[in-house]
């Protein structure tokens, strides 16, 4: 399991919703260009579903994924189904009173399907793809700070 954590002076609730919408996530990641609610779903719940987009390069891609634990101002995980990774953010006191301590994690959970083995072990979403995906969680966490201090 990966996970990468950072002290934000706002309230749970605003760093939750920041985390959990799944259609703005493009603003503050460098690889995920947001994605769309899959009918029934309209918003995060346990069970909805979605459909990520992303880019690395000149590469494009859509992911099919499920929330899977979803409790506003503390946690929000979700697993994708081509690559077998679970996702996840977690929304805890940061003993100080005002702010939070935020973690995104991310953790294997299967074997991904051959296509995305293929493609990961060609390069063509660059080579030391596990640390390029801590890395792009760090730059993900700094940018959902500088939102959730401005508001």
């Amino acid at each position: 399991m990966d996970e990468v954590s950072i002290t934000i002076a706002a309230p749970p609730e605003r760093v939750w919703r920041l985390v959990s919408d799944v259609t703005g996530m493009g603003r503050f990641s460098p690889e995920c260009k947001g994605g769309r609610w899959v009918a029934p779903a309209s918003g995060p719940a346990l069970g909805a579903r979605f459909r990520g987009r992303n880019r690395r390069g000149l590469i494009f891609w859509t992911t099919d994924c499920t929330v899977v634990e979803c409790e506003e101002g503390e946690v929000f995980a979700f697993e994708v189904a081509q690559s077998k990774v679970r996702w996840g953010y977690r929304i805890e006191p940061d003993g100080g009173g005002d702010g939070v301590v935020l973690t995104e994690w991310r953790e294997h959970f299967g074997r991904p399907h051959l296509l995305i083995r293929a493609v990961d072990s060609s390069g063509l979403v660059g080579f030391r793809r596990e640390r390029l995906m801590v890395e792009g969680m760090r730059t993900t966490l700094g940018r959902i700070k500088e939102v959730a201090e401005r508001k």
